[in-house]
C-alpha cells in the first residue's frame, strides 16, 4: 500500500507547504467565518442582555409577547446558519487538501480565486462526507442515550449506571470518526472520488494500516488541543478574574457588571480562538494530505496505487 508512515517527514513537510503557499492557509481560514459572525453576534447580545431581558433580573418588570413569527425566523435562521457554517467547513477543508496536493515540492503558487474555483467540484461531496460519518454517530450515541434513559426509568437509575461504561466509548469513537471522515475527505480531492468510494477508500485504508494511522489522528489531535490552549487557558483566568472582581455580596448586583466585560471578553476571545483553531485544522488537513499520498501513491509516479473503492 505504497510507503509507510514517516510521522516526523510528514509534519515537518506539512508545515512548510502551508507556510511557503500561505494561500492554502487563507482558505483554511473560510471555515472561522462563522464562528467570527456568531463571536460578535453573541458579543452584542450579551452586552445588552439586561436591556433586552430585563424581566430576567427584575421579578416585576412586564414579560414580552411571544411572536410566533419571531420565533419561525430564529429556527429558520438557526438551521440556515448550520448549513451555511458546514459549507464554509466543507470548502475550507476541500480548499486546504486541493491546495496541498497542487502545491506540495512546488515553487509556484496560485490565487485565492484560483485554489477557490479549483475547490468548488469537491464541496458537496465533503459536505456528504461530513453528513454520513458523523450523523451515524450522533445517530449511535442517541440509541445509547435513549435506551439509557429508558432502562434507568424502569430501573430507578441501577441500570443507567450499568450503561455507564459505554459512555467511555465516546472519546475513541470520535478518534476514529475523525480518522475516518479524514481520509475519506482527502481521496475525494486526490482521486476525485464519488461520497460513497471515498468512504470505501478510507475504510479499507484504516484496516490496512489501523495502528500507524491512530497514531498519526491522536498526534494531529494533540497539536490541535495545544494550540487551542494557547487562548483557552488566558481566557478562563480573565474569566475568573471577572467573576472574582464581581460584588456578590450585594443585594441586587448589576448584571451589567458581569454580561457586559462577559461580552467584551466573546468579542475579543472567540475570533482569536477561532482562527488558532483554523491554522490547526489547515495544518492537520494538509498533514492527512501527504498521509494519504504517502500511503498510497509512490514517489515517482503520478498515479495512485491501485487500491478498491469499497
Amino acid at each position: 500500500m505504497g510507503e509507510t508512515m514517516e510521522y516526523g517527514r510528514i509534519l515537518k513537510e506539512s508545515w512548510i507547504t502551508i507556510w511557503k503557499h500561505k494561500v492554502i492557509i487563507w482558505v483554511g481560514f473560510l471555515m472561522v467565518i462563522p464562528s467570527l459572525i456568531m463571536a460578535f453576534a453573541m458579543g452584542g447580545f450579551f452586552f445588552f442582555f439586561d436591556d433586552i431581558f430585563p424581566f430576567a433580573f427584575e421579578p416585576y418588570a412586564p414579560a414580552p409577547d411571544i411572536n410566533p413569527f419571531v420565533i419561525v425566523l430564529i429556527v429558520v435562521f438557526f438551521f440556515g446558519f448550520m448549513i451555511f457554517s458546514y459549507a464554509m467547513l466543507a470548502l475550507s477543508f476541500a480548499g486546504v487538501v486541493k491546495g496541498t496536493f497542487d502545491l506540495e515540492s512546488k515553487d509556484d503558487s496560485i490565487s485565492f480565486g484560483e485554489l477557490w474555483a479549483a475547490t468548488l467540484p469537491y464541496v458537496w461531496r465533503i459536505f456528504g462526507v461530513f453528513f454520513l460519518v458523523f450523523f451515524v454517530i450522533f445517530l449511535f450515541f442517541g440509541i445509547i442515550m435513549f435506551i439509557g434513559a429508558m432502562v434507568g426509568a424502569l430501573t430507578a437509575g441501577i441500570g443507567f449506571l450499568c450503561l455507564m461504561p459505554l459512555f467511555l466509548l465516546i472519546l475513541p469513537l470520535e478518534l476514529l470518526a475523525y480518522l475516518f471522515a479524514s481520509l475519506a475527505m482527502v481521496a475525494i480531492v486526490v482521486d476525485d472520488l464519488g461520497v460513497f468510494e471515498s468512504l470505501g477508500r478510507a475504510w479499507y485504508m484504516m484496516k490496512q494500516k489501523f495502528w500507524p494511522l491512530v497514531l498519526m489522528a491522536i498526534i494531529l489531535v494533540f497539536i490541535q488541543w495545544a494550540m487551542s490552549m494557547i487562548v483557552v487557558l488566558p481566557m478562563q483566568v480573565v474569566q475568573f478574574f471577572i467573576m472574582f472582581s464581581m460584588d456578590i455580596t450585594s443585594y441586587a448586583p448589576d448584571p451589567s457588571s458581569f454580561f457586559q466585560p462577559f461580552s467584551i471578553l466573546m468579542a475579543l476571545f472567540i475570533p482569536i480562538s477561532s482562527l488558532i483553531q483554523g491554522l490547526g485544522f489547515t495544518y492537520a488537513n494538509a498533514a492527512w494530505t501527504l498521509t494519504y499520498l504517502r500511503l498510497t501513491h509512490t514517489q515517482d509516479e503520478e498515479q495512485p496505487v491501485a487500491l478498491p473503492a469499497g
